[in-house]
C-alpha cells in the first residue's frame, strides 16, 4: 500500500519538494504504519524520554527541545529505551569531537555546494526521502578541508531534519559518485575517518538512511571500501546499491528528480541550495541547531 513506483511518480503528486514544512496525509499514514506513530504516542513518549534523560548521568545537563526528542523517537520507531541509548551515544560523540559541531562558516559551507561536492536535490524521492549527491572527485582538499566537510555534513543533515518533519519520517537517500582521479583523497580515507563517518551518521544523527547508491566506481574507492564495509551493519549493507552506470539509478529514483548528468532531467540546483543554506545558517537557526545537543561546545575546544 505504501510502495510507489519511481518510474510512474509525478511531480506535485507523489514527488514533493525538499522544502515542505508539514507531513501530508499519505505520509502521516506511513508514519503510523512504519514508525508506530500516533499523536498520543508522540506526547507520551516525548514526556517519558525527557524524564529519563533528566535522570541520566550523561544527559542530565542537556536541555533537550521536544523537537529533537521526537526526531530520535522516530529514528528508533518509538522504542524509548533505544532512543535514550542513541541520545547517550550522540552526546558522548559530540563532546568527544566538538570541533565538528560548532563554529560553522557560511563562506566555507557554500563553497562545497557551489563546487558540487554536496548537492541537495530540490525534490524528494517518490517515497518522501530527501536526496543528497556527493561527488568525491570535485572535493579539492586544498580548498575545502576534512574538518569543513564534517561540519558540512552535520549542518545539512541536522537542519534537513529539524526544518523538515518529512525528512524525520521518511529519511535520506544518498548518491555517492565515487569516481576519484586525485590520489590525495586517499590520505583521508583512513580507518579512523571511515569509522567517524559511519558512527556519526548512523548512530548519532537522528535520521533514517534508506538507501546508499554508489556510481562510477574507482580503484581508489575500492581500496576504501575494503575498510569501510567492516563498519556497516548488516541492515545498512542491504541498503547499499552499486551501479555500473548512472542509468541504474532510474530503478530507484524518478527521472525528473535526477540531474541530466545522472540520466535524469533536472537542471542546476545551486541557486536553490544557496538560498536554503542562507536560511538555515542565520544566527537564530544555528542557535537552535541540534535541539540542545550543541550548546556550549566552544568550552570543550
Amino acid at each position: 500500500m505504501l510502495d510507489r513506483d519511481p518510474k510512474t511518480a509525478r511531480i506535485g503528486e507523489e514527488i514533493l519538494p525538499f522544502e515542505i514544512g508539514h507531513i501530508p496525509e499519505y505520509f502521516q499514514k506511513k508514519a503510523e504504519v512504519e514508525l508506530h506513530e500516533t499523536p498520543e504516542k508522540i506526547v507520551q513518549c516525548t514526556r517519558k524520554l525527557k524524564e529519563l534523560a533528566k535522570r541520566d548521568d550523561i544527559l542530565c545537563d542537556v536541555d533537550f527541545t521536544d523537537d529533537i526528542l521526537v526526531q530520535y523517537l522516530r529514528m528508533r520507531k518509538y522504542d524509548v529505551d533505544r532512543a535514550l541509548e542513541t541520545l547517550q551515544t550522540a552526546v558522548k560523540f559530540i563532546r568527544k569531537y566538538p570541533e565538528n559541531f560548532c563554529n560553522f562558516s557560511f563562506e566555507e559551507t557554500v563553497k562545497a555546494l557551489t563546487q558540487h561536492v554536496l548537492t541537495i536535490f530540490p525534490s524528494r524521492c517518490q517515497d518522501g526521502c530527501a536526496i543528497f549527491l556527493i561527488e568525491l572527485d570535485k572535493w579539492k582538499l586544498d580548498q575545502f578541508s576534512l574538518r569543513e566537510f564534517k561540519q558540512l555534513l552535520v549542518l545539512v543533515l541536522f537542519q534537513a531534519l529539524q526544518m523538515h518533519p518529512m525528512t524525520q519520517v521518511n529519511g535520506f537517500k544518498v548518491i555517492f559518485d565515487v569516481k576519484i582521479t586525485s590520489l590525495r583523497l586517499l590520505k583521508i580515507l583512513t580507518p579512523h575517518n571511515m569509522w567517524l563517518l559511519y558512527h556519526g551518521t548512523q548512530e548519532c544523527v537522528p535520521g533514517r538512511f534508506k538507501g546508499i547508491h554508489i556510481v562510477n566506481d574507482s580503484i581508489v574507492f575500492k581500496t576504501a571500501w575494503l575498510i569501510l564495509k567492516h563498519f556497516f551493519s548488516e541492515k545498512l549493507k542491504k541498503r547499499i546499491h552499486f551501479h555500473s552506470s548512472p542509468k541504474g539509478l532510474l530503478d530507484h529514483f524518478p527521472k525528473s528528480v535526477l540531474p541530466v548528468s545522472y540520466a535524469g532531467e533536472a537542471e542546476d540546483y545551486n541557486p536553490a541550495q544557496e538560498t536554503w543554506l542562507k536560511n538555515v545558517m542565520t544566527p537564530e537557526k544555528l542557535d537552535k541547531l541540534g535541539g540542545g545537543l550543541f550548546k556550549n561546545l566552544e568550552e570543550l575546544l
